[in-house]
């Protein structure tokens, strides 16, 4: 019997500024992450769904209900993947874009704290200044990218 191996997996999240739909597609049809998103302004990260920990971001930054982003939520359809099925890109709303480019940067550290405390990351916190930073960053490119009438999108790559 051959030795069992174990490998880790990581998912990484790149998140995105585009002119539309198809420039965004693009992002995702290269052979390697280092070359996803490649020419776009983007944040790539670890340990940040989009489709899990977003909706209670904005949440928090839009004022709506989270039964309403439930039933709305801040990202679209998928756009494109690769051809197994590792890559995936998909849009998020303009008015996700729009609370996100809209935040108070001094109101930052207060809703990194509880978006931190939401059920979202439960099974593990990241901690508030953490997702400060993160959360200045995410902000800065929705602000750069509404100036610019860019959509922001997200691709997910295992």
């Amino acid at each position: 019997m051959p030795p069992v191996m174990i490998v880790r997996m990581s998912i990484y999240y790149g998140y995105y500024a585009a002119t539309d739909d198809a420039h965004a597609a693009e992002a995702v049809e290269h052979e390697t992450l280092e070359e996803m998103g490649a020419g776009h302004d983007q944040l790539v990260l670890t340990g940040l769904d989009p489709e899990i920990h977003i909706p209670a971001l904005d949440t928090l930054i839009s004022g709506r209900s989270a039964e309403a982003v439930e039933a709305d939520p801040p990202y679209g359809p998928l756009l494109n993947s690769s051809d197994d099925g590792g890559t995936v890109c998909h849009p998020f709303t303009d008015a996700f874009r729009d609370a996100l480019a809209g935040l108070d940067p001094e109101k930052v550290p207060a809703v990194a704290v509880d978006w931190a405390a939401s059920a979202v990351f439960e099974d593990r916190n990241p901690g508030a200044d953490m997702l400060a930073q993160v959360l200045t960053e995410l902000a800065g490119l929705a602000r750069d990218a509404a100036g610019r009438g860019d959509r922001l999108y997200y691709w997910i790559a295992i």
